[in-house]
């Protein structure tokens, strides 16, 4: 009779070569060979059996399994876990709330490892963030995606209270999960403020749309689509700010611009429709509510580049380009420094070069890259030059094995 060493072994191959489909079968057809004890104390075959489990989006078997077994997950294991719900193409919060819940974060390594980054040809240290940091960073974010504001601005509170360093800039994102807790709590005016003074250290388009959609509550139409206006224009694809397009609307509606509000809107509504996901009802009935035709996705260009144009005419006018000196056929080294969105239409983030300079970049679903896309990845790549006031962006990303 094969051993527990032989069973764990088995199924971790079969995980390795990334059959989890399999390496689960294999678990359900073998498992009575063993004690239930025997099986929920072996931490190396717990550590298999969720991670094939997470691979296969059983979720629930998950907890199952735990139920099951009476396992009491390995502080040490739980991190490697925990990063791979982060990993999938779209995280289910819901679920890595519940899972955080399973360890104690105080049992949690502390330790801050460090990794040797090259850039340049020249090796340099990183220091990554402790098992610990993580999990408070993991822990809050799925809080505010679950609607728990009150238990996320606590914790978030803590977790400032809990470090002496932070690392990917936790410490900027735990005081805005903070300001929005506060938000949805009822205190807006608190929450503005703080908003801002994140502002300061991350002028991210998403916090700029966070900050206009509190003064527009407030009734300061003015700021509101000032700091509208400044998220349109900052980096991200357009795609992901559907909703900053019908906040613009809004804004634009109550300034008595119907047609450009009218506009707005139906961008919204016809990016949605390309990216394949739904209209909310709400829009679909303020679309309603116009005089003016819509356009089908075939008008959707036309649309964008007419859009684009404005919000370009509303830029502070600069008082000269930034030189390019990089042509987009040479080279270049970097290394992924942070993620913006990874999900089923593909991924976009920055990456640094050439000593900490930050470039945008975007990925297909389809591309190569996409399966092993995690910050500090080294990657090669090239620069696309400005063009139409946009700054350049990295293409063509290949890992440098």
């Amino acid at each position: 009779m094969a051993s527990l060493f032989d069973f764990s072994q088995a199924i971790s191959k079969l995980n390795k070569e990334k059959k989890f489909a399999e390496a689960l079968k294999y678990f359900k057809d073998n498992k009575g060979k063993f004690t239930p004890e025997q099986i929920g104390l072996n931490k190396f075959i717990v550590y298999e059996m969720i991670s094939a489990l997470i691979e296969t989006n059983q979720y629930d078997v998950i907890f199952n399994f735990i139920k099951q077994y009476n396992v009491i997950l390995d502080p040490k294991n739980f991190h490697y876990l925990l990063k791979k719900f982060k990993d999938k193409p779209s995280v289910n919060w819901a679920v890595v709330n519940r899972f955080c819940d399973l360890v104690n974060p105080d049992l949690l390594d502390t330790e801050c490892k460090t990794i040797e980054v090259e850039r340049k040809g020249v090796k340099k240290p990183m220091e990554l963030a402790s098992a610990k940091e993580d999990w408070y960073a993991f822990k809050t974010k799925a809080l505010f995606e679950t609607q728990h504001y009150q238990e996320c601005f606590d914790l978030s509170k803590k977790a400032l209270e809990s470090f002496e360093k932070f690392h990917y800039s936790n410490e900027v994102w735990f005081a805005r999960r903070i300001a929005l807790s506060k938000k949805h709590l009822g205190n807006s005016d608190e929450a503005l403020n703080e908003l801002l003074q994140v502002l300061k250290r991350k002028k991210e388009w998403f916090i700029q749309s966070e900050v206009a959609e509190i003064y527009k509550d407030k009734g300061e139409v003015e700021k509101a689509f000032k700091y509208a206006n400044d998220a349109i224009n900052n980096f991200g694809d357009i795609e992901y700010k559907v909703g900053l397009l019908v906040l613009i609307g809004d804004l634009l509606k109550l300034k008595g611009e119907q047609e450009l509000s009218f506009k707005h809107y139906l961008l919204s509504k016809l990016l949605r429709l390309q990216e394949e996901w739904s209209v909310p009802n709400s829009l679909t009935s303020t679309l309603n509510q116009f005089s003016f035709t819509q356009t089908d996705i075939s008008g959707l260009p036309k649309l964008k580049a007419e859009l684009k144009n404005y919000w370009n005419s509303l830029k502070p006018q600069q008082p000269e380009k930034r030189h390019f000196s990089k042509s987009t056929n040479e080279k270049l080294k970097g290394r992924i420094d942070k993620i913006l969105h990874n999900d089923e239409k593909g991924a976009d983030g920055f990456l640094k070069y050439d000593n900490s300079k930050s470039v945008y970049f975007r990925v297909n679903a389809n591309d190569t890259i996409i399966s092993k896309l995690k910050v500090g990845l080294e990657v090669e790549f090239k620069l696309l030059p400005p063009k139409d006031d946009k700054k350049e962006k990295a293409i063509n990303l290949k890992v440098i094995e």
